[in-house]
């Protein structure tokens, strides 16, 4: 048989142009929703990467101030430490600074009861450290105040001026004395006086003195705090006995 084309010849030219454009609308389509797709894939990505960048500052941020913490408490310890130290020095020097201001009075009396020859007597013997120590009894002499360094005051009887002046020789070759000054040395005939005062009894002269000692290592600051805060450190020096005897 033979096949018969029942379509006009104008409705097949207009189909085919339909054809035609619907084809082209539909690729067209195709990149539109291939660029958007794109479009939202690099922003997933730049937010990922921008989530994962944030999360590494994050714990880089946390890394620091952990060690931060960490140098903290070690400068805390070291601090704690330094203090322990310098309070633990400051104790040794005050020890020490105590050790060796300490004066040796059981020496010093010692050599000072071997100076005193037998006919002499002591009727008063007072030593203190500084002239700033108060005494219960008093008993002082009027020379302690003349150097801020430990002495002994001596008050007692010797049958002469001669035998006074020999005792304060003596009492200048004790180690560790720097100065002996003689404050009086008096024999007097008035009946006024009390039985127990050698000048009335025995016609003895009486004399008071005074034996200064070098000041301890301990005792040199202290020394110096007190001539800067007016110690009479710098008093006339008091007349000394004479080598032939005292008058």
């Amino acid at each position: 048989m033979r096949a018969v084309n029942l379509i006009p010849q104008d409705t097949a030219r207009g189909g085919r142009r339909l054809g035609a454009g619907a084809g082209s609308g539909s690729g067209a389509g195709v990149w539109v929703l291939l660029a958007v797709l794109a479009v939202a894939v690099l922003v997933v990505a730049a937010n990922a990467f921008t989530g994962r960048q944030l999360s590494g500052e994050q714990a880089e941020l946390a890394r620091a101030e952990s060690a931060a913490q960490t140098a903290q408490a070690k400068a805390a310890t070291l601090a704690s430490g330094d203090q322990t130290a310098a309070l633990r020095k400051a104790r040794v020097d005050t020890i020490e600074g105590l050790v060796d201001g300490r004066f040796d009075w059981s020496r010093s009396l010692r050599e000072v009861a071997r100076a005193v020859p037998a006919d002499v007597d002591l009727t008063s013997l007072v030593g203190t450290v500084a002239p700033s120590t108060q005494l219960a009894g008093g008993g002082g002499g009027s020379l302690r105040a003349a150097l801020p360094v430990p002495a002994v005051d001596l008050i007692g009887c010797a049958p002469s001026h001669s035998r006074v002046a020999t005792l304060v020789s003596r009492l200048r070759t004790i180690d560790g004395v720097q100065r002996v000054s003689l404050a009086s040395s008096e024999k007097t005939d008035r009946g006024s006086l009390s039985e127990t005062d050698c000048r009335a009894t025995d016609k003895m002269p009486q004399f008071q003195l005074t034996v200064f000692y070098d000041a301890p290592k301990g005792l040199v600051p202290a020394v110096d705090a007190a001539v800067a805060g007016g110690a009479p450190a710098a008093a006339p020096p008091a007349a000394e006995a004479p080598a032939g005897g005292a008058q």
